[in-house]
């Protein structure tokens, strides 16, 4: 889908909701706004997917932060030439009245549609630029800021052997410019303005929009002024379509305000509820609307100064990714908002999209684990006893361990654990040949399951050190143990115990893009579960070395 956006912006806006009616009473400025949009395409043209939906957009924003009135903003919906000079008329008669009756007059007026170089296509019809921008002089306001989103290639999807004809927005942008006028223009030249699905909007009226929500704020006084609202979106617009097949997108802005000064376009210091972006954060950030199912805002957020994205009380999902992780954040958005925790959202591995078939990475939530295991079994009053007894300890105790876990969180696991550990075994070294020292044995083994906790914490956000965490972890469950005595003539007795057993330790791993991964650590084990005649109980255990080997998936 080719977009030719001629983005031009048409905006008045006095102070916060409420706040602009005060100060509307006060000087006497009536505030209007024309928003129109038409995904109809014309001749040769494939119809739009996006605009009639960023004109509601563009209207619900001027009535949410920009101390418009509902009954001050005019939505025109797949209009013909007939029907737009209409609303244009209207507008120009409600203009006129108030400069009748001594009061100044803003306008904004907005297309999103289809044009060609010199004309707005409005299905099979066709408005000529020279007779807009009659009309729009022959409106007596004050102040006039125009914006029009127009699409003269058609879909987006149809890149392949598209060609930029005269440039709409930059013969706009000629034909329009006088004092009272601002004129901001989504491309420049010869460029194709563009939509995406993933925002189910026009890059640049997206990007407009979430600047004016406050990402624009640059000077963090709570209001949005023309400059700063273009300055945002051009940024951010050439940031998402410089990788497109279409290409980089730069918006222009002509700016005639003798006597106006810097104009507000948005303040949304008065909304009534907002997501707070903290300024520890730092990666490309989105924020969904849960309920409608739609993207409201997605900007790059860099460390620094917190964000204040002004929204409606609701239901919200925010998405930051950083290197290759993304965090999920699900927030209730109540009156006075939120603020995004990322220690409380849950994080995935990025899903990587490649082309001509090449692999790609794929979100990896669970973690399955194999562990050697390896340490001298602890001592106590038990293993005392049998050294008194003429045992000898003959080597250090080994063993296997199973971990699987699934990511509930930004850093945190939960899983199971199991784990068999064997004790090569007491002798009493009595004769000297090798089978007479063997005559009596005694060894146990342990068998432990239950619930494990893991934090994982990476060295960095992206990069080869992303491959690598250091992670801590606890668990608890149940334990058995089984003894056995083998006497000198072969014979042997078995004993079985049961309890509690418990476990903790850290390491370091390094996984690799296909999810498989390497582990070194250290682990303390405890169960006390072996107990004698003598009233003494052996809690087997101790401090193991543990070497593993990971899939995750």
């Amino acid at each position: 889908m080719h977009r030719l956006l001629g983005v031009v912006l048409g905006l008045s806006w006095v102070m916060t909701s409420g706040a602009a009616r005060a100060e509307s009473e006060a000087t006497r400025v009536a505030m209007y706004a024309l928003v129109v949009g038409s995904n109809t395409g014309g001749p040769g043209q494939l119809a739009l997917r996006y605009a009639e939906d960023d004109a509601q957009r563009v209207a619900a924003t001027l009535i949410e932060l920009g101390g418009y009135s509902a009954s001050s903003v005019d939505v025109v919906v797949r209009p013909t030439p007939d029907v737009l000079r209409a609303h244009l008329d209207r507008l120009g008669g409600r203009v006129a009245a108030d400069r009748a009756a001594g009061r100044q007059a803003r306008v904004m007026f907005y297309y999103s549609g289809h044009a060609r170089a010199t004309a707005l296509d409005l299905g099979l019809e066709e408005l000529a630029l020279g007779e807009l921008r009659q009309r729009l002089f022959a409106i007596p306001a004050t102040l006039t800021i125009v914006v029009l989103d127009a699409c003269q290639s058609g879909a987006f999807s149809q890149v392949k052997g598209a060609e930029a004809a005269a440039d709409f927005s930059f013969n706009l942008r000629q034909h329009l410019d006088a004092s009272g006028i601002a004129v901001i223009a989504s491309s420049s030249g010869a460029e194709l303005s563009q939509e995406s699905e993933q925002l189910r909007s026009s890059y640049f009226t997206h990007h407009l929009l979430v600047g004016m929500r406050g990402a624009g704020d640059l000077d963090r006084d709570g209001q949005v002024s023309i400059s700063e609202a273009y300055r945002y979106a051009y940024h951010q617009t050439l940031l998402a379509t410089a990788q497109t097949a279409v290409g980089g997108q730069h918006a222009s802005l002509e700016v005639d305000l003798n006597g106006h000064g810097d104009v507000a376009l948005s303040y949304p210091r008065a909304a009534s509820a907002s997501i707070e972006l903290p300024g520890s954060l730092e990666g490309q950030t989105l924020i969904e609307d849960r309920l409608a199912r739609s993207v409201i805002a997605e900007t790059y957020e860099a460390r620094g100064a917190p964000v204040r994205i002004a929204v409606a009380p609701g239901e919200y999902r925010v998405v930051v990714r950083r290197g290759d992780q993304v965090a999920r954040c699900e927030l209730r958005v109540g009156p006075g908002g939120a603020v995004v925790d990322l220690d409380r959202c849950t994080t995935d591995l990025v899903v990587v999209a490649t082309s001509k078939g090449q692999p790609g990475a794929q979100t990896r939530t669970t973690h399955l684990e194999i562990t050697g295991l390896v340490g001298r079994e602890r001592s106590d009053g038990y293993t005392d006893t049998l050294v008194q007894f003429g045992y000898r300890r003959s080597g250090p105790a080994m063993g296997l361990g199973l971990n699987a876990l699934r990511q509930i969180g930004r850093r945190w696991w939960l899983g199971g654990f199991t784990a068999v550990v064997a004790t090569p075994g007491w002798v009493v070294p009595i004769g000297v040949t090798p089978a007479e020292l063997q005559a009596f044995q005694f060894d146990w083994t342990t068998l432990a399951l239950g619930t494990l906790v893991r934090v994982m914490q990476p060295f960095a956000a992206d990069g080869l050190l992303a491959r690598c965490a250091a992670y801590a972890q606890a668990g608890a469950g149940l334990g058995v143990a089984f003894t056995r005595l083998t006497d000198p003539d072969a014979r042997g007795s078995n004993e079985r115990y049961f309890g509690w057993a418990m476990t903790g330790g850290g390491g370091v791993r390094l996984h690799t893009t296909t999810g498989i991964g390497i582990s070194l650590g250290y682990q303390f084990d405890y169960a006390p579960l072996i107990d004698n005649l003598m009233g003494e109980t052996h809690a087997s255990g101790g401090h193991r070395l543990s070497v593993g080997l990971s899939y995750e998936y």
